[in-house]
This record gives structure tokens, sequence and C-alpha cells, in this order.
């Protein structure tokens, strides 16, 4: 008898589970250069970028697909295609709903001519990769607002050179991925800073602490979260632990600032813990000079009662939160919470996180924990991303083609402004000609005989015959 309940309760279970998963607005998955769907593990399905009808690709020259030949190693079926420019191209991406969105570009290089290709890409009025390679297979992705009806993505080739893609994610993001409030860690200390909310983000990192690999498969918003252990720079063991829980992480009801759109459930399930003697380090490569989001990720899968766990939180070496207590912040346990950090990196080419113990704590075994932890750089200028300057996609693009094309199209201009000011003489004498025999130029309204008055230019005479 149990078991003949326990079936209409699995599938009641699934069932709403799969009714709360997230439904972007906007989800387009192109298949870039691809002539059949290509459909992922997880269930997406990418459409082939030709024929689709949310979907324009403008270039002034032919754009080419191209296929991985048999010889090479055989890509997944979503990279076995790419597209490829040999000068500016654009695709138009409709949007319905305006805000952030998530932008994913797929590269695969799989052959020599897309390995060597030199190219820019902007998006949303943004420069997002300047002097872009791809010599390895990578997936690029963006968090970016949006604020019209169509989202233009643009690829420009260096000169001499071609620009790819084999792969267009944009997706719908939800209000609360991303806030507008932060904390600033300087040398000198911390502050509040505002209008995150504003900012374009480069994805870097998506770390699950201690915990396995998530694919897009377990992730509503299809993220990949990858293991800590590489990026451990100190711990000891005496000092740390591992934490896994079996039991239900739960999310403020009606609450607009966690839910499992800002992370699934799995990155919450497992911690690295401090005591209160102790110290563990984490390193990430970045490139220097430029500004990074981080986001570090807590939920209390430790601890029996509340304000039990002390700790101290490290940004860059400087001491960004003293005696953090995790359940004084969500009042419960197994409860996400998050807490954004801004920091400058200007030399180092490096970005340290650590987590302390402190004498406050109740337990001497486990001081603190931190459960995962996501690294975003940020656009320092107005215009662009990669790199510490402001520059449109335009100018840009007049840069990779060199002098002699610029000079070319500033030929074009004159020649244009030349034929018009030549038209404009000719009406000038064709209005002297008629005004000399008895006739001149004027316009009135003129009923289209559909109801509907238009205007229009007529010949009119201004002399009477008798």
């Amino acid at each position: 008898m149990a078991s003949v309940l326990a079936v209409p309760l699995l599938l009641c279970l699934l069932a709403s589970a799969s009714a709360a998963r997230f439904a972007p607005a906007d989800n387009h998955l192109l298949a870039c250069g691809a002539t059949a769907p290509a459909v992922l593990p997880d269930g997406r399905r990418f459409v082939p970028d030709s024929g689709c009808a949310s979907t324009r690709l403008r270039s002034p020259a032919p754009t080419l697909p191209s296929a991985a030949s048999s010889a090479a190693p055989q890509p997944t079926p979503l990279h076995a295609a790419a597209r490829v420019f040999s000068c500016r191209a654009s695709y138009d991406l409709a949007v319905r709903r305006r805000g952030y969105h998530v932008l994913r570009l797929h590269f695969y290089p799989f052959e020599p001519a897309l390995a060597s290709a030199r190219f820019h890409v902007g998006a949303a009025g943004f420069l997002l990769l300047h002097n872009f390679s791809a010599s390895a297979p990578v997936v690029k992705e963006f968090i970016l607002p949006v604020h019209s009806d169509v989202l233009v993505l643009t690829f420009v080739p260096e000169s001499g050179s071609n620009a790819f893609v084999n792969a267009i994610e944009l997706v719908s993001a939800p209000d609360e991925l991303v806030g507008d409030i932060g904390t600033l860690v300087t040398s000198s200390g911390t502050d509040q800073t505002n209008g995150l909310s504003s900012q374009v983000y480069e994805m870097l990192y998506r770390i699950n602490v201690a915990g396995r690999k998530v694919t897009p498969f377990n992730d509503t918003l299809w993220r990949t979260w990858v293991n800590d252990e590489r990026f451990l720079v100190s711990t000891e063991s005496s000092n740390s632990g591992v934490w896994s829980f079996g039991g239900r992480i739960a999310y403020p009801k009606g609450s607009r600032l966690m839910t499992r759109e800002v992370a699934p459930d799995n990155v919450y399930n497992s911690a690295r813990s401090v005591s209160s003697q102790g110290k563990v380090t984490w390193g990430f490569p970045v490139s220097a000079s430029s500004r990074y989001l981080v986001r570090m990720h807590f939920c209390d899968i430790v601890s029996k009662a509340l304000n039990e766990l002390y700790f101290d939180i490290y940004v860059n070496g400087q001491l960004a939160v003293k005696d953090f207590d995790i359940s004084g912040a969500t009042g419960f346990l197994a409860y996400p919470y998050y807490i954004d950090f801004v920091v400058d990196v200007e030399d180092e080419g490096a970005l340290k996180l650590a987590i302390g113990g402190s004498k406050n704590s109740r337990s001497d075994e486990v001081s603190g924990i931190l459960n995962a932890v996501e690294i975003m750089r940020m656009n320092r200028t107005n215009g662009g991303i990669d790199g510490d300057f402001a520059v449109s996609l335009g100018m840009e693009y007049v840069a990779s083609k060199g002098i002699g094309e610029f000079a070319r199209s500033l030929l074009c201009g004159f020649i244009f402004a030349g034929l018009l000011l030549v038209l404009l003489m000719l009406v000038v004498r064709l209005r002297t000609e008629l005004r000399n025999n008895g006739t001149t130029w004027s316009w009135q309204p003129n009923d289209s005989g559909d109801g509907k008055l238009a205007r229009a230019y007529q010949l009119v005479s201004t002399k009477t015959d008798y």
C-alpha cells in the first residue's frame, strides 16, 4: 500500500519542481552555421541561426558557415559548426522583456584558421571583447542590461583576419540576480557602494566550495560551477574541514532577493570550514588594472543552533567583514545568504579570498564556512569591459580597418556631399525657370480620396488667362 501511495507523491513532487523551474521571457539559443538543431543533455534545443524568426543576421559581405572536418577531433554537436565573418556583422536579437540578460558566446576553434582569428565583440553599446582570440574552446559569459526591444550583437574582425562564433545564448535574467548595493574594499578600509545594477559584468569564476561540479542540467539558469580544490592557496587539515548537507535548503518565503536563480541548492549543500584558530585562502588569476565584483555565498549547514559561528572575511588581503554571523543575518539555519564585494586589482594579477576564525565562536572545531564564490569583471568605463578604456564599437571598427579604409570612407562622404550640392543647384534653377514661365512650386493639403489627409506637391498657376 505504501509503495502505491509513493508513486503519485513522487509524480506530484516532480510536477511541482518542473512548474517552479525558471522560464525566461527571452531564451535565444542559436547554433551558428549549423544546418540542423542541436539538443544538449540538459534538454535545451539550439536552432540554426539562419531562418530564425526572432533573429536577423546583417553583414555587407556573405557570412560563411563552417563545419568541423572528419579528420579533426570531433567536438560536441553544438560546436561542430561555426559562423565565420570576413567583415563587420551583427545579429539582431528580439527582446520581449527589458532588463538584465545573460549572454553566452561559445567559441570552439576546430580548425587552425579559427584558432588564429582575432576580432572584437560588442553588445548593447558595450565593447565586451577586444582583440579576442580563441586558441582553445571557451564560453564567454556576460551579464548586461538591455534597454531596447532589440539587442544588437556585433562581431568586427581585425584587419586581415576573421571573426567566428559557434553558438549564442541570450536569456532573460531574474531581477534578483543583480543587486545594486555592495561593499567596496580598499587598502584604507570598506565603504558602501551603489549603482551595481547599471553595470555590465563578465563572469570569470563560479566555484562550488568543497562540492562536486554542478552542470547546467542542475542549475535553473544553466550555469556551471566547478570545485574549489585547484584554487586553494593555503589550508591546514587541522584547522579546516569539509561538510556536506542532506537536508532541505530553505529560502525566505516570498523573497525577491534570495531564490534558486541566485544559486542552486547544490552549491549550498557543501562547504569548507575553518576553526577558530585557522584561516583558509583561495587565489584566482585575474587581469590587472580591472575592477571585480566578488560574490561570496554562505549557508549555515553545520550549526545546531543560531549564533554559533563567527568569522572574518578577507578580500584581496584586506579585512572586509569582522566577526560575521551567518544566522544573525538570516535568522535561520540552512538559509542561503550572499555578500557582494567590489575590489580593484591593480598590479598583482591575482585575487585572493580568505575566511579566518574568530574567538567569539562557540565551537573550537568550526568557526566559519564558505559555500560558493562568483567572480565577475566589471566595466570601469562607459564603453568597454575588456580593458581600461572607453571605446565605441563603431570607432573600434574604423581603427581595426586602418587609415586607408577610413580615408576611402571619408572620400565617399565628400562625393556624396558633392552630388547633394549639384542636386540642390538643379532644383533652384528649375524653380527659377518655372517662376519666369508664370508658375511656381507650392504645397497644400490634398485629400487622398480614402478619407485621409495627405500632403502633396502640386503645380499651381499664378497667371490668369482671359
